[in-house]
């Protein structure tokens, strides 16, 4: 019985040890030049490895050659079994103002291997609160949206792509 509590505590030893000293600022600049070929671009960053996660604060994101967001901070926690990105204080570029409001306050995304098909994310901002499931093997993306009154009074275009459920919230289903 001590030798398996023994080889319990080794192994869970070694798999923190290796989460702790994993390459990750290495990892990540390697997943940017990955986003390079599709025109995403990520520039103006500090990255800070925290131990068992990964900061960036001040990005800013181009798509195209387009500023699309300025990002004040972003933590990372790769667990392997449980993966998040935790953003907040998200400015959008001034061309995304005639569909949305400018500024998010928080995002998060979180993948678990007990739910290996979809990707959950969380945010809220000055539009409301969207809770998004994409799923990998569907190819699916599934928001449900809780608009803000600004975002019912001043952006009804945006909302009329979106189906209105029963319950007041807004629906957007896409394929991809």
């Amino acid at each position: 019985m001590v030798k398996i509590a023994r080889f319990i505590a080794y192994t869970f030893f070694f798999i923190m040890a290796l989460m702790y000293f994993f390459p990750k600022v290495s990892v990540y600049y390697f997943l940017e030049q990955q986003l390079k070929p599709y025109g995403i671009i990520i520039s103006s960053e500090e990255i800070e490895d925290s131990g068992f996660g990964l900061s960036v604060t001040h990005a800013t994101i181009s798509a195209k050659s387009i500023e699309s967001a300025n990002i004040a901070n972003i933590d990372t926690k790769v667990f392997g079994f449980y993966n998040s990105l935790n953003m907040s204080d998200i400015s959008l570029s001034t061309a995304a103002a005639s569909f949305v409001p400018l500024h998010v306050e928080s995002a998060s995304l979180k993948y678990t291997i007990f739910n290996p098909l979809n990707v959950v994310a969380h945010a809220y901002g000055e539009f409301g609160e969207a809770d998004v499931s994409i799923n990998i093997l569907e190819r699916s993306l599934h928001v449900d949206l809780i608009p803000s009154k600004m975002m019912l009074k001043d952006y009804r275009n945006t909302l009329r792509n979106l189906k209105k459920s029963d319950n007041g919230e807004f629906v957007y289903d896409k394929n991809f």
